[in-house]
Formats: structure tokens, sequence, C-alpha cells
């Protein structure tokens, strides 16, 4: 579950984002000053076993914290973060599905202002071993 979600995710916005480098869990990364990144994190707030069959289903968010130069306004952060919650905003793939978007605010951090991109989704994998089926059972079921 926890690695078919990351993939997916982590493939959508490798597929989709070029307007700055990604910075990905657990890879060498070293911003260049003054130049704007954006760092994606996934947390998981919940998994449970569904039924007797093995469903699992899980929740979490996705956390794409938005680094621009400090002083130098918020509209090219805001205009990121319009950007990825268009790129998530209810996407939905095998057993990942998104809700929508919000942002906060982190502020200015040393040389960087910072806002972040939090989206929640959903992770519902069905498991029927009798009829050889894993893949979306349905939101909100």
């Amino acid at each position: 579950m926890f690695e078919q979600a990351n993939h997916i995710i982590e493939n959508r916005l490798a597929d989709n984002w070029v307007r700055t480098l990604i910075d990905y869990d657990n890879i060498e990364f070293n911003p260049v000053r003054g130049v704007p990144f954006i760092r994606l994190q996934v947390e998981w707030v919940a998994a449970n076993v569904m039924s007797l069959g093995g469903r699992t289903k899980g929740e979490g968010y996705i956390d794409v914290s938005i680094f621009v130069p400090s002083n130098g306004g918020t509209t090219d952060a805001f205009q990121m973060a319009d950007e990825l919650a268009v790129l998530f905003n209810r996407f939905m793939e095998g057993a990942i599905k998104f809700n929508v978007a919000r942002t906060r605010r982190v502020g200015q951090q040393q040389e960087w202002f910072q806002v972040k991109v939090l989206v929640p989704f959903v992770y519902d994998q069905c498991y029927m071993p009798q009829l050889g089926y894993g893949g979306f059972c349905g939101y909100g079921n």
C-alpha cells in the first residue's frame, strides 16, 4: 500500500511538474540559492484492514512545500500552489483518490519564503482472492 501510493504520487509530480526542481525524500538535494524549488512529502494518518477478506484502506495527505527567495513577494509561491492544486485536486489513479488542496503559509525562514500545499487522499484497496481482484473499491466506502 505505502510503496504503491508513493509511486503514484511521485510519478504524477515528476511527469507533470517542470516549473522547478523537486526535492524528494531520501534523495540528495542541494538547493541553489535564489532558485525556487518544491519538496514532496507523503504523510499517512490512518491505515486499517476493512474486512475479513483483507481490504486495506489508508488515509493521508501529500505535503508539497514551495520555496521561493525571500523578500520577493508571494505571487510566485501562490501561483505554484495553484498549479499544484490543479495537478492533484480530485486526481484518481489505481487505488488512490485525492480530495481538494489547501495551502498553509509557513512564511519566511532565512533566505526562503515557504508555502505548503496539502492535499488529502484515500488509498482503498479491495482484495478478493477468490476473484483475483485488487483495485479501487470506490471513494467513501
